[in-house]
Formats: C-alpha cells, sequence, structure tokens
C-alpha cells in the first residue's frame, strides 16, 4: 500500500505549494503576484514573442495564458501588438513599468531560490535538477503530458 503521508508525489506537490506561497510573499510587494512573474521574465530574456510561445514554455493553457496577458496589460506590465509582418500573430512587449522593476523582481525571486538552495553545493542542485529532469521526461514519454504548444 502506498503511504500517502510521505511519498514523493506529495512531497513535491507540497514543495510547490510552499513555493508558490514564499514567491508570493516576496512578490507581493512589488504588485506582482506569484503566478504572473514568469511572464515577465520570458520577456525579459525574449521580448516580443507570441502568446503561443509564452504558453509553450511555461507548459501552460493558451486559453489561461491570454488571459494573464490581459490582466498583466490592465495592469501596465505588457502591451500585445500584431507583428507588422503577420497581422494575425499578437507579440507580447514589456512596458516600462515593467522594465523599471526588473532587478527588484529578480531579487525577489532569489531570495526564494536562495532559501530553497539553502546548504546545497551546486553538485547537489545539479543532482537534484537532474533527478527531476528524468522524472518529468519519464511521465511525458509514458503518458504524453507537456504541453505542445509551439
Amino acid at each position: 500500500m502506498i503511504n500517502l503521508s510521505n511519498n514523493l508525489v506529495r512531497q513535491i506537490g507540497l514543495l510547490y505549494r510552499y513555493m508558490m506561497r514564499a514567491l508570493e510573499a516576496e512578490t507581493a510587494p512589488l504588485g506582482m503576484g506569484a503566478g504572473r512573474f514568469s511572464y515577465l521574465f520570458i520577456l525579459y530574456i525574449n521580448e516580443g514573442v507570441t502568446q503561443q510561445e509564452i504558453a509553450y514554455r511555461l507548459q501552460a493553457d493558451k486559453a489561461a495564458v491570454a488571459r494573464t496577458l490581459v490582466q498583466l496589460e490592465i495592469q501596465g506590465y505588457v502591451e500585445r501588438r500584431n507583428d507588422p509582418n503577420d497581422k494575425r500573430v499578437t507579440r507580447v512587449y514589456l512596458t516600462e513599468k515593467s522594465k523599471a522593476m526588473q532587478a527588484d523582481l529578480e531579487a525577489a525571486v532569489g531570495r526564494v531560490i536562495d532559501r530553497l538552495n539553502l546548504d546545497r553545493d551546486s553538485k547537489e542542485q545539479e543532482a537534484i535538477r537532474d533527478e527531476l529532469t528524468r522524472m518529468l521526461t519519464s511521465l511525458d514519454e509514458h503518458y504524453n503530458v507537456a504541453t505542445n504548444t509551439k
């Protein structure tokens, strides 16, 4: 029988919930919820991507991404524009407001990551990443669960 009180799946689920709460605590003073900062991080790295590319990178539902982008646009963090070469394509860009908060947002997320990695050297961190990647790959190969919206 599976021990539901202390199995790996439960631990990973708890880790995710705790991490989201910590991210919420760190990003709330900036006016940015835990579920939204990742959109800006994608744009900090590659501004002008499409909504579909954001959905793929976040492994999220396209409709949910569209709803969140509308909220971010209303709040003044992003703007969506038609691609000049293909009017059917909508690209997403940062505003001055979101550009101005980049350093503070990165620092807030960095504090959570630092806490998560406290007392782990780079080899331990790499081993954890590798093992999680193997688990993700195994599930995707068997169940085809990765969102493929590209």
